[in-house]
């Protein structure tokens, strides 16, 4: 038997924290949701699994979009002319409310619906009896204890639970609950970092497999998982579109500015990646390295060095420097800065995927606006030297 285990695909979700991208990287954030999941499919069909199961969040809200709708119907109609079943369950950010598809699921497609525990059944190829055992969030949240809904092993050869959730209040459980059902192996979902919870048997979190923030990094995609006798051994396979990744690049051999940019143009990649570079051991190039960074001109510059592939999203000092970057500014251009994010229409552009969350939304008031941007000023104030009179020609 062989199966995969995914979760936490987010397929409506956008990419987060980005402000410059250029026109040609925002093509691939545009496309990205959809490679990546005709990335899991293409890897189940190499692989010839049993089943797939998809263990919540698909979708990063529970009306998706109908775009987003129909693409991922065509992928699961691709599987069901491969005759892969798909076992679907819906999590907190996707909880199922059947009115909200405009597309039929196709006949391969076993969804978990309610929040009632159930088990269902079916067979290989090879003849092996599978039971796979899961529940579906009908609300943003649940607050009870699933687990202990759960049965015990039944008369199968392999159980499999599929549970979204693991803390209050997203159906909380701990793992020695899981362990005393006696199952074979359970695919989790909920959390985006990669976790095994235990090897006996496998409790796994395969983590989010598209990284939509910059703490979305170091991901191992989806869970292949094949039987050994009565063993079921997972190994992990990358189905990412597009890498979030943190690069640190010495400047100690450097002793004119100019020679960062053949530094930078040796950089490489070996899918579209959305790099934070760190530069280290700058020494040698004193304060002007420091306002060309503070003032954005360098990140601009080096972005038109990099590989087509690369967006330089972020750039940043090892060591900080020790006196204030210089800016040829006056202190007024943060009070017209502070006046536009003030304006409730562009803070909440700004917050837009907070709002949506509905654990948030009731928190967002006027209060939180202020704060937020009084903190934003603080920040701002702070962190850099502004122009003096004496300054002015």
């Amino acid at each position: 038997m062989k199966f995969l285990h995914a979760a936490d695909l987010h397929l409506d979700r956008s990419f987060e924290g980005l402000i410059a991208v250029p026109e040609h990287f925002q093509e691939q954030l545009a496309a990205a949701n959809q490679k990546m999941l005709r990335n899991i499919v293409d890897t189940a069909i190499a692989e010839a699994v049993d089943f797939i199961l998809l263990a919540g969040d698909t979708f990063h809200q529970n009306r998706p979009t109908l775009k987003t709708q129909r693409y991922f119907f065509q992928e699961m109609a691709r599987l069901d002319e491969a005759s892969i079943p798909v076992f679907m369950n819906f999590g907190n950010h996707d909880f199922y409310q059947a009115d909200r598809y405009w597309f039929a699921f196709p006949d391969n497609i076993q969804r978990f619906n309610t929040e009632q525990v159930e088990t269902k059944t079916f067979r290989t190829g090879a003849g092996e009896k599978v039971g796979i055992t899961s529940f579906s969030y009908q609300h943003p949240t649940i607050e009870a204890a699933m687990v202990e809904k759960f049965p015990h092993k039944q008369a199968v050869d392999f159980q499999i639970g599929m549970y979204h959730g693991g803390q209050m209040p997203y159906a909380p459980f701990q793992l020695t609950q899981l362990v005393s059902k006696g199952y074979d192996y359970w695919a989790l979902g909920h959390i985006h970092v990669p976790q095994v919870l235990s090897q006996q048997p496998y409790i796994i979190y395969p983590g989010t497999p598209q990284g939509h923030t910059q703490k979305e990094t170091n991901l191992t995609g989806v869970t292949l998982v094949e039987s050994q006798g009565n063993q079921l051994i997972p190994k992990s396979i990358s189905v990412e579109a597009v890498r979030w990744e943190k690069r640190t690049l010495s400047l100690a051999a450097v002793r004119h500015p100019r020679e960062i940019f053949s530094l930078v143009r040796k950089l490489t990649v070996n899918l579209p990646t959305l790099l934070h570079l760190e530069l280290s051991d700058t020494e040698n190039l004193g304060e002007e390295l420091a306002y060309k960074l503070a003032s954005g001109e360098l990140l601009e510059a080096l972005q038109e060095e990099v590989a087509q592939e690369i967006c330089l999203w972020q750039l940043t000092l090892t060591e900080q420097p020790t006196e204030r970057p210089y800016l040829a500014v006056d202190k007024e251009l943060v009070d017209q800065l502070i006046m536009t994010y003030q304006a409730p229409p562009i803070f909440n552009e700004l917050l837009s995927e907070l709002d949506q969350n509905p654990q948030l939304h009731h928190l967002m008031d006027h209060e939180f606006r202020a704060d937020a941007v009084a903190l934003l000023e603080k920040k701002m104030r702070q962190s850099y030297q502004f122009r003096r009179a004496a300054d002015v020609d």
